[in-house]
């Protein structure tokens, strides 16, 4: 990221630069602590958008401004863009549909979806899987897994 800096600085470029994020808990609404690897990177950025995927329908995307260092925040939770996912012949796009709240695109749980999570991490644990591999198996806390376990 360093360089990249440098050579943004040093030539006057726009670095588009992309990133995967590790596995996430889809009911809580993206932040900057769901940059996979060092916040460091996060410092080095200018500008962070996210993609993240509707629990209402796997074919449409929104797009979350998480910083703004030279402008004012815009696409935040409460104005996201929404965008369906299109491949009319070879080329697979986003074809924009709007704009929304994060909170509707993210998953709801009931009470069932505890109660089936909490059987499943007593089930991985019984298996002999650690807290952290029940967590990322999962895509839960790790305070989550030990909080089920002790019920």
């Amino acid at each position: 990221m360093k360089h990249l800096k440098a050579l943004k600085s040093r030539y006057g470029l726009s670095i588009l630069a992309l990133a995967h994020t590790p596995k996430r808990d889809l009911s809580k609404p993206i932040t900057r602590n769901d940059l996979q690897g060092s916040k460091m990177l996060y410092n080095f950025c200018d500008s962070v958008f996210a993609i993240g995927e509707s629990a209402t329908d796997k074919g449409i995307r929104y797009l979350k401004q998480i910083k703004p260092r030279n402008t004012e925040l815009i696409y935040d939770t409460e104005n996201i863009c929404i965008c369906q996912l299109n491949k009319p012949t070879n080329f697979l796009h986003f074809e924009f549909m709007g704009f929304g709240t994060e909170r509707e695109h993210l998953k709801q749980f009931t009470e069932k979806d505890r109660a089936n999570t909490i059987e499943k991490v007593k089930e991985l644990s019984q298996q002999g899987k650690t807290q952290r591999q029940i967590s990322i198996e999962l895509s839960i806390s790790l305070g989550a897994v030990n909080k089920y376990l002790k019920k």
